[in-house]
């Protein structure tokens, strides 16, 4: 009798670790990418539509996949030049249909504070990404700030996330009303 009490103690504790791990991924978020960054971000964008028309999405937050083809640091910012991959609707990058596919084209990722990166983004084998179109970079590519990355490696224990973080308790903000006529920093009224 005890081995069988002990047996359904084991599928119950089995049952509550289900439980659990079940409304985790709810309240969180079982995807590749967080749920803020996913409202904000246009749903609706082809890569095709980006790669003609760049300087038209300037600004917009967007959601890609990529793997890395060349990276370079330039002015101390890290450049990735990626290849695009259309994402799934886990936001998982997939190879294109054919390696002639239009949604497979070439753009570039501006990496700030690019010591941050977890070291296994070298062994990301795709990436998925959250950037902020910045407009027209090389070669007349778009040109993409990243503000989260989610990459997944040849073996799991090269898989990583990288979020670019900005403390909001050292913004250089000065409140209006401290602002006065006399200041000789005011901005120009024109």
């Amino acid at each position: 009798m005890t081995a069988k009490l002990h047996s359904m103690r084991m599928n119950m504790s089995r049952l509550i670790q289900t439980i659990l791990m079940s409304a985790l991924c709810v309240a969180v978020g079982c995807t590749a990418v967080p749920r803020k960054y996913l409202e904000e971000a246009d749903s609706t964008l082809k890569f095709s539509w980006l790669a003609a028309t760049p300087k038209f999405y300037q600004d917009r937050l967007v959601v890609l996949g990529a793997v890395i083809v060349t990276e370079e640091v330039r002015n101390g910012d890290l450049w990735l030049h990626v290849k695009n991959r259309p994402l799934d609707e886990k936001y998982r990058p997939q190879l294109p249909p054919n390696p002639n596919d239009h949604e497979g084209g070439l753009y570039w990722i501006v990496v700030k504070k690019h010591n941050t990166l977890p070291s296994s983004y070298h062994h990301w084998a795709d990436m998925t990404i959250v950037g902020r179109v910045l407009g027209v970079g090389p070669e007349g590519q778009p040109l993409l700030k990243l503000i989260y990355a989610r990459g997944w490696g040849m073996n799991p224990e090269h898989d990583g996330v990288w979020e670019h973080l900005v403390d909001g308790n050292y913004a250089p903000t000065t409140p209006s009303e401290l602002i006065r006529e006399s200041d000789p920093f005011q901005p120009p009224q024109y």
